[in-house]
């Protein structure tokens, strides 16, 4: 006997896949929300240790700078362009240290711990004739003598010595090239008589006593 649907039969059967269709979707989706609910978070954390991490950065490596070298400032135009910021290695001796305490606090700039390196032991007493004879540190400084003659620079090297042909105005209005003669002026003279503010004294104002 042949089998029959009715059409209420198959109107029910039809509903009840559509329901389970609606259930099978329904479950789906709460998997697809939590999915980019996790890729969310994983990318909150990924911003959180970059941040962090480029915070460390940024504190760390002032620091460490700040420990090693020291930073100083100079005209960019000296007769041809310069570069405007100067970088010197800081150094680490008791004559460097013994530096620093006569500027009361202050720390040294970069030209003074370059002169410091060329000097070595004798740093302290260079950078006190260096301040008696150039208190403000300038590089492009100068001053008349009464004699007629003038001091130029860091160290306030004479006139006279132009006569070198190995040296010109342009060294001595250059900072580091100013240093280097000082200490090529120290070595050759076997101590600081080329300047005045050693010969009268006036240097010791520039130590500290204590």
């Amino acid at each position: 006997m042949p089998y029959h649907q009715s059409k209420s039969s198959i109107g029910r059967r039809s509903r009840l896949r559509t329901a389970a269709n609606s259930q099978r979707r329904s479950s789906a989706r709460p998997r697809r929300k939590s999915t980019k609910s996790t890729g969310a978070a994983s990318a909150i954390l990924s911003n959180l240790a970059a941040a962090l991490l480029g915070s460390m950065l940024l504190v760390l490596v002032p620091w460490w700078f700040s420990r090693h070298y020291t930073l100083g400032l100079q005209s960019p135009i000296l007769i041809r362009l310069q570069w405007p910021v100067v970088v010197s290695e800081r150094i680490a001796s008791v004559d460097a240290e013994k530096a620093r305490a006569d500027q009361h606090g202050h720390p040294l700039s970069a030209w003074q711990e370059y002169a410091c390196r060329q000097f070595g032991p004798d740093c302290r007493l260079a950078l006190a004739i260096q301040r008696a004879e150039n208190p403000l540190g300038k590089c492009e400084v100068y001053h008349y003598n009464s004699d007629g003659t003038l001091d130029w620079g860091y160290f306030q090297i004479n006139t006279v010595h132009l006569r070198r042909p190995d040296l010109n105005l342009r060294d001595l209005l250059d900072c580091k090239a100013n240093i280097d003669f000082a200490y090529q002026l120290f070595q050759e003279q076997h101590g600081f008589t080329a300047w005045s503010t050693f010969n009268n004294g006036k240097y010791r104002q520039f130590l500290d006593s204590h």
